[in-house]
């Protein structure tokens, strides 16, 4: 059944129309330039007319797409990481991997979503060890990963890093490209 608004060709002129009435079984059609036809039987659009069909609507496509959507690339890692509250205890996580905007760790226990962490994040360097002193801010936490595990992960993002210390950080995340 047709509908307004859809778009028809004629056979033998080749004028496109858009049907804009339909009345019982008469239908109303007005071309482009605004010339009318009317047809008396509703199965003459059939007979003289083709159905232009419409521009196929664009439908989400499914699948497995990786569009990486961050700032700063991510570098895989596992390496130490000290950290402490407000209560100046100092606790062990790991990191598992960073960018120059943040870092995923493992904490060992919950966290709270905005709370500010000081850390010292252990990477190895050429002369040995170095150290980046950083005070990040906890942005997400996924679920516990069970008793066995004992870790919480977590994003956690930097709110003040030495600009020295950013320095050491970048190189080193270059080195792993």
């Amino acid at each position: 059944m047709p509908n307004v608004g859809d778009k028809f060709k004629g056979r033998i002129t080749g004028a496109t129309y858009v049907l804009k009435k339909i009345e019982g079984t008469m239908v109303l059609l007005q071309e482009e330039n605004g010339k009318t036809q009317v047809l008396t039987e509703l199965s003459n659009l059939k007979l003289f007319y083709d159905k232009e069909e419409r521009e196929k609507e664009s439908k989400p496509c499914y699948g497995i797409v990786n569009l990486e959507k961050r700032r700063y690339p991510r570098f895989n890692v596992d390496l130490p990481i000290e950290y402490s509250r407000r209560d100046l205890v100092v606790k062990h996580g790991r990191v598992i991997n960073a960018s120059e905007g943040g870092l995923l760790v493992y904490f060992p226990e919950h966290m709270e979503i905005g709370q500010h962490l000081r850390m010292n994040f252990f990477f190895p360097s050429s002369p040995g060890l170095n150290v980046i002193e950083m005070v990040t801010q906890l942005v997400w936490m996924d679920i516990h990963l069970g008793e066995t595990w004992g870790d919480y992960r977590c994003g956690v993002r930097f709110i003040d890093i030495p600009p020295e210390d950013m320095t050491k950080l970048r190189n080193f995340l270059r080195s792993l490209s």
